[in-house]
């Protein structure tokens, strides 16, 4: 049965999530299925959840023998430094430039690249499925009637789904993360993030929907919702829409508290 964390809680991020790694320490084994975040006001944050944020990093920092950081993990799926410093689309090729440069060998790569580099069908192309969906957004805000489900980012053909971009009832828009001909055979250490769900919602915002194969909430979890936030903001600037709610599903959630130092340090930063 899938447990549900939303406003009863707070409308914000950080409680949201504080609330769920809570139920995981309490679990058996410490892991449970079927997490259900609902956020009503991703983008916000009170100044005590600012200090959570901070102790957070700092476990994450001592504890993580790469040395994680929320931002290092929030960038994954949005790099908002980028965005910043050169807008879009400039961004786009600042981005593919510097994951040339400090892409590891043997890696699957970051959400980010998979959603902004595809090839193409043609075999010699690439495509950049964000930037069609962007503008599958705009298009479909602008006609005289709109779909409202039609913006997708996960593992079917987005050349096929998004591409072109009528008022002529259309219904898809998949955009990889998670890419079969590559993840499916690795037991570990794959993209957890599966699908990225863009709804319109009238005319004036969008929502986001997350769902994770796998997720682990003392490492990553709170860096991904970040990152998932900075990504619907992104899209709802360009798009001309307001930023609505954030949903996030993790299928499979687990604490793991070694990434905090142990039991002891989850439990008394999660009190």
């Amino acid at each position: 049965m899938a447990k549900l964390f939303d406003q009863n809680i707070s409308k914000r991020l950080v409680p949201i999530w504080h609330a769920a790694a809570v139920h995981l320490l309490n679990a058996e084994h410490r892991e449970d299925f079927n997490l259900v975040l609902e956020i009503e006001d991703p983008l916000s944050m009170a100044p005590d959840e600012l200090e959570r944020l901070k102790v957070v990093d700092s476990l994450m920092r001592a504890g993580t023998d790469c040395g994680l950081t929320l931002d290092t993990v929030a960038s994954t799926i949005f790099p908002q430094s980028m965005y910043k410093r050169h807008g879009r689309p400039a961004m786009y090729k600042k981005i593919e430039e510097a994951l040339d440069r400090g892409g590891k060998v043997g890696t699957w790569g970051t959400y980010t690249e998979r959603m902004i580099s595809r090839p193409s069908s043609d075999g010699i192309n690439r495509i950049n499925p964000l930037e069609i969906m962007i503008e599958k957004l705009r298009a479909n805000v602008a006609a005289r009637s709109s779909y409202r489900s039609t913006y997708e980012l996960n593992i079917a053909d987005p050349e096929v789904d998004l591409i072109p971009i009528p008022d002529d009832g259309q219904d898809g828009g998949d955009i990889p993360t998670y890419n079969p001909t590559f993840d499916a055979r690795r037991p570990y250490g794959g993209p957890c993030l599966s699908n990225v769900s863009f709804k319109l919602v009238g005319k004036n915002s969008v929502n986001l929907t997350a769902v994770y194969r796998s997720h682990h909430y003392c490492s990553r979890a709170l860096g991904n919702l970040i990152g998932l936030a900075r990504l619907l903001n992104f899209v709802s600037i360009e798009a001309g829409l307001t930023p609505g709610s954030l949903t996030c599903i993790s299928t499979f959630a687990t604490l793991d508290t070694n990434s905090w130092g142990g039991v002891s340090n989850a439990r008394n930063a999660l009190a």
